[in-house]
């Protein structure tokens, strides 16, 4: 009986040193020694545990978000718009300006600069740590917010173009989430690494130009709709609440931006009624004379016993098109609601 109980305390000696033996191999050195590993003075770092790995980097990036006083949603809508707003291989306007020094980001990860050490699972649960070299983070950050001060210099070029408020909006609306982005960027880089208040002052008021720029461009966005050979003012109505209803500002009495349309309306007297052909086109141009928006249609005959009624008929179908067609093609190229 004694030698059974000793082999049975040995076998669970055995299973414990087993136990201790592996659970040193599989803890990193980081969970017991992080500050030793990490120095505040020269590393930025989170935890974060969840049932997978990515859950639990997603729980360490969000604790570092909140030692930038920001949060993982204001990064998600950020990015969103940054990378909406990028086509890819630059900006292009429509005009003679195209910027192609863009920093593309696309991912939490990658916005704040982060990487990860070893994880490990410990009971039950995935342990994760971030963390940022602060020198090295701040010579990112810095390389980034120059290349979007290069995008911003550009995109002001147009967007300060007061004269031409459609093309200056497109640009101010495309400047915008780049400086929102910067705007983030600058802060976190001063929580990374004490800087004079002088040392991003170029970024800072680019990036308050380009705000003012969108606030600028925006209010001088005021169309005055004017329609040749109308019915009964049916197309000016039906236009200018199309727009209203959409956002945009329409003057009777006068707008900084001209919306000039035609209706072309060819009759033809029959026995059997009067037919009308009829068409339509509207163009917005810039200061400079160039067109920033084109519309057109043609339409099938519409006729009636009685004119009255034929003009009736055709310009319901007219009204019509532009219901299903106009704003969505307006709003295309110039987005104010964004």
């Amino acid at each position: 009986m004694k030698v059974f109980q000793k082999i049975k305390a040995s076998a669970a000696f055995m299973c414990l040193a087993v136990s201790a033996s592996a659970y040193s191999e599989d803890v990193p050195e980081w969970y017991a020694h992080q500050g030793v590993m990490y120095p505040s003075d020269f590393y930025i770092t989170a935890s974060g545990e969840g049932f997978s790995r990515e859950e639990a980097e997603a729980a360490a990036l969000a604790s570092l978000s909140l030692y930038f006083q920001t949060t993982a949603d204001v990064c998600t809508d950020l990015l969103k718009r940054y990378n909406e707003t990028d086509s890819g291989s630059g900006y292009s306007l429509g005009t003679d300006v195209s910027i192609s020094e863009c920093a593309r980001i696309t991912s939490h990860a990658d916005f704040f600069g982060v990487s990860f050490e070893r994880g490990f699972f410990l009971d039950g649960k995935y342990m994760a740590l971030a963390y940022l070299n602060r020198e090295a983070v701040f010579a990112v950050y810095s390389q980034r917010i120059e290349l979007n001060v290069r995008t911003l210099r550009s995109l002001l070029l147009v967007a300060e173009d007061f004269a031409n408020p459609v093309s200056g909006f497109e640009a101010a609306r495309e400047a915008r989430p780049v400086a929102e982005l910067t705007e983030q960027l600058v802060k976190m880089a001063r929580l990374v690494k004490n800087v004079s208040a002088s040392y991003f002052s170029e970024a800072e008021q680019l990036i308050e130009r380009a705000k003012s720029a969108y606030h600028i461009c925006k209010s001088e966005l005021v169309f005055k709709v004017n329609v040749q050979n109308d019915y009964e003012g049916m197309v000016q109505r039906t236009i200018s609440s199309l727009m209203e209803d959409s956002g945009y500002c329409i003057s009777d009495s006068g707008g900084f931006c001209e919306l000039p349309v035609t209706v072309t309306v060819d009759k033809e007297n029959t026995e059997a009624g009067i037919f009308l052909y009829c068409g339509i086109s509207a163009a917005v141009t810039s200061g400079d004379g160039k067109t920033v928006f084109s519309y057109s249609r043609n339409f099938p005959k519409k006729g009636a016993q009685s004119e009255r009624m034929a003009y009736r008929r055709a310009f319901q179908a007219i009204q019509k098109e532009l219901q299903e067609t106009f704003m969505q093609e307006f709003s295309q190229k110039i987005k104010i609601n964004e």
